[in-house]
């Protein structure tokens, strides 16, 4: 599939910087827009500077500190292969977070315009082109959405080592979009509504929880979809070490 990015209007610094668009939609494509619907934030705000009214436009990734390495290695590795450039790290009131932040029209634009992707997360959904793009692309954009929004941890079951997948969103329509996929390539899962109150704010909101569970749906998710995340991929390993039959 071809963009038309007709609708991309590149600023002054981009030019300067030489920021490209991707023309095509390509697995390494798919994987960092799953990352930005699942991790990113996409938005711009109005400020005035030196009596002049100016507008910044930015793309911010955000995650848990313990996946620094993920994020400023590989998430930022893959940013300059598709668009030419590097996030800059800024650090966030929240210790145990991690942030990427990047200043362009030109990516701004073509992630709320040619991919609708919104501000808000509450009804964030899986781009058209991806959902109907071939099942490498889809499998890429469930890679990076998992590392960004997903879980894999190992839990006790019969005084027994469990593997679990646990995905979250605000999205209910984001997580029925993943579930269908997960259907139809033969993925069991289950899918539920969890309930949460946010003391600072006094506020109650829904979340839709998807949950991947045992080791023979663990592993038909790693052999469909996976992790570039190296702390799932190495909880994994560890998993399957400790579980392998010894042989005597």
């Amino acid at each position: 599939m071809e963009f038309d990015l007709s609708k991309i209007n590149f600023s002054n610094n981009d030019l300067k910087r030489n920021i490209c668009i991707p023309k095509k939609l390509t697995p390494k494509l798919a994987e960092f827009i799953g990352i930005v619907v699942g991790d990113g934030h996409i938005g711009y705000y109005k400020y005035v500077k030196n009596n002049r009214s100016r507008t910044n436009y930015e793309l911010r990734i955000s995650g848990n500190v313990k996946d620094s390495d993920y994020y400023l290695t590989h998430v930022n590795n893959l940013a300059y292969e598709l668009f030419n450039m590097r996030f800059y790290k800024i650090n966030p009131k929240n210790e145990e977070s991690v942030m990427l932040y990047k200043n362009s029209k030109a990516i701004y634009y073509f992630f709320s315009e040619c991919l609708k992707i919104p501000q808000r997360k509450d009804t964030i959904s899986i781009p058209s082109c991806i959902l109907e793009a071939p099942n490498d692309v889809k499998s890429s954009f469930l890679r990076g959405l998992a590392d960004a929004d997903f879980t894999l941890t190992i839990k006790k079951k019969e005084g027994k080592p469990y593997p679990f997948i646990q995905g979250v969103s605000k999205s209910k329509i984001l997580i029925n979009q993943v579930s269908l996929i997960l259907k139809e390539w033969g993925i069991n899962h289950t899918t539920f509504l969890d309930k949460y109150f946010y003391e600072k704010r006094n506020i109650s909101y829904e979340v839709k929880r998807i949950n991947i569970n045992g080791v023979n749906n663990i592993k038909g998710w790693f052999n469909k979809i996976g992790f570039s995340n190296t702390r799932h991929r190495k909880t994994w390993e560890e998993f399957l070490k400790k579980s392998a039959p010894v042989r005597i």
